[in-house]
């Protein structure tokens, strides 16, 4: 599938210009969408090596899923026009959590982007206005975009999206046991953030006992049966609050065991593996009694 845009410069003549097929080129963290182009200037000779413009383009991408919003600049760079198509490549860096958000937003259907471009002719005539603007519709149809994330997918990491205001807005929980604890999302999420900086300086038990943070903060920011009340009814009996419940309680006696020295959890050793899946039950919690 291909997409045309035209970019009009005056009684000078235009550039047209078309996208082909986007495809991916997997990195770690961050991935690069491509879009081949082709170009070529209307009152440029084709038979004449000399006859070209060099053209500057910028531009950036946006998707209309669920609305308009910003994703990537597309990096500048310098094309030789000529009077018969001429090869090039229009390119977006993407991070793991935008491919993520962006399959999210998409539901079932296809995936829709807007390419706004900008080319700027170097060498015009004075009396040409060099500048011409342009906005490509482009749809990534839902198959072809899922045979992209199966060809990145070995390199994306499931990415869990955390609301973290910056300061706290209609959230009155109760007091807290001390100035250094208070019931806040701000300060929990903080946490979250701080946790996530430990896992990746590979301090594995320093990452659980801040997760242990954490859910002291989410049960003061949400409602939870106590632990008693939840040990009282059997397992198969449990509502779900519950069972919630119960899961809450036992991850945090998980990450309880990193925050003891007096030899009550002897024989505990920490390995990345431990921090990430405790980091991700901790995220998953803070959002599952925050989110409300």
């Amino acid at each position: 599938m291909t997409y045309t845009a035209s970019l009009r410069y005056g009684t000078l003549g235009r550039v047209s210009l078309t996208v082909g097929d986007v495809r991916i080129s997997p990195g770690t963290g961050t991935h690069r969408l491509a879009f081949p182009i082709k170009v070529a200037g209307s009152w440029l000779n084709p038979d004449e090596p000399d006859s070209n413009a060099p053209t500057l383009l910028t531009g950036s991408v946006w998707t209309d899923q669920p609305n308009l919003r910003w994703l990537a600049p597309v990096p500048v760079q310098v094309l030789t026009v000529r009077g018969y198509e001429v090869g090039g490549e229009l390119s977006i860096d993407l991070g793991d959590d935008q491919l993520v958000a962006l399959e999210r937003a998409r539901g079932q259907a296809d995936l829709s982007l807007v390419l706004n471009l900008q080319a700027t002719l170097l060498n015009s005539d004075p009396g040409v206005y060099p500048v011409a603007d342009e906005q490509v519709q482009f749809r990534i149809p839902a198959g072809r975009w899922l045979e992209l994330l199966d060809q990145a997918g070995s390199e994306v990491g499931i990415v869990l999206r955390v609301p973290s205001p910056l300061t706290d807005s209609a959230l009155d929980g109760p007091p807290a046991a001390s100035a250094a604890d208070v019931a806040s999302l701000s300060q929990a999420t903080a946490r979250l953030r701080q946790a996530r900086a430990e896992l990746r300086d590979q301090q594995w038990e320093h990452c659980v006992a801040t997760c242990r943070r954490v859910l002291e903060n989410v049960a003061r920011l949400g409602s939870l049966p106590s632990s008693s009340e939840v040990s009282k009814v059997a397992a198969s009996d449990r509502t779900q609050n519950e069972r919630w419940a119960a899961i809450y309680y036992d991850v945090k006696s998980m990450t309880s065991a990193a925050h003891h020295d007096d030899g009550t959890t002897a024989g505990f050793t920490w390995t990345r593996v431990d921090a990430e899946a405790l980091l991700a039950a901790t995220g998953a919690l803070l959002v599952r009694y925050t989110s409300a």
